[in-house]
């Protein structure tokens, strides 16, 4: 699934040439991909781009468009052309189409006025500027869950997905099955150190591609190059040179290396 950093690249990547693009129409060639009234944007422009989350956001000149790309999806500027796998598409007047591309068909759109009503749910941006270390702290204090599946609450911190976690606890040498109420002040810290580098890091490399994704002018994600632990099952851990394992987390595929990520008794909760 595409997570903050290939959302992003979305987001900085297409406002240079989008914006101020009128739209002619727009539809959903998949029924569940949107119930989006598409008349009520006609000859609206787009004003800007913006991002929550994993939410993509096209600001227009009443309304926005908003886009969860889920697990396979991808956005494509084409020639007035609709690539195959298109759930949902958008017309301009300059003959240019915007199409969300996605064979598995997970993908969603809204078109509405007051973006709360789609992404008020969202935790904190962890990279925004309200997002400090001393916020951070307060954040955990009442928390006892699992750190993996606390790192995937979207109701938590927004954006993070199952790569990014797992490179997050690698970075901070904090085992994924470890429980928020035992980490000390300094781990918590680095917790959020590493929450903030492997997110800009990821940024800085466009992203991931695992399946389909492509970011702006079809470019792949090159983050998976600089990946230490997810998808490493066996491999060499960079740090030590254990083998990489693999174990399921809240039903996630999690990757981590046991010697440099210890789990001790007194880390876990048992009920």
């Amino acid at each position: 699934m595409p997570e903050l950093p290939e959302v992003d690249s979305y987001r900085t990547g297409l406002a240079p040439t989008m914006i101020g693009w009128k739209i002619k129409g727009g539809k959903a060639l998949w029924k569940n991909a949107s119930d989006a009234d598409f008349s009520s944007i006609i000859n609206q422009k787009i004003t800007g781009f913006d991002r929550r989350g994993k939410y993509l956001i096209l600001n227009l000149d009443q309304s926005n468009i908003i886009i969860h790309l889920r697990m396979t999806g991808r956005i494509d500027l084409t020639e007035n052309e609709t690539p195959k796998y298109t759930t949902v598409e958008f017309d301009f007047y300059n003959n240019k189409k915007m199409c969300l591309v996605d064979y598995r068909k997970f993908g969603k759109v809204w078109i509405v006025e007051d973006i709360e009503k789609i992404v008020g749910h969202l935790g904190i941006e962890p990279l925004s500027k309200q997002f400090t270390s001393k916020k951070f702290r307060l954040m955990f204090e009442k928390r006892k869950g699992t750190l993996k599946p606390l790192l995937l609450n979207q109701q938590f911190i927004a954006g993070i997905g199952n790569y990014l976690a797992d490179e997050i606890l690698f970075r901070a040498n904090l085992h994924p099955l470890r429980t928020a109420d035992t980490l000390n002040k300094k781990e918590v810290n680095e917790l959020y150190l590493s929450i903030r580098h492997i997110i800009r890091k990821s940024i800085r490399f466009g992203g991931t591609t695992f399946l389909t994704f492509r970011g702006p002018e079809g470019k792949k994600g090159e983050f998976w190059k600089k990946l230490q632990v997810f998808r490493k099952t066996g491999e060499p851990c960079p740090h030590c040179k254990r083998p990489i394992t693999r174990i399921i987390v809240g039903q996630r595929s999690t990757h981590l290396c046991e010697n440099k990520q210890k789990l001790h008794k007194n880390f876990i909760n048992i009920k």
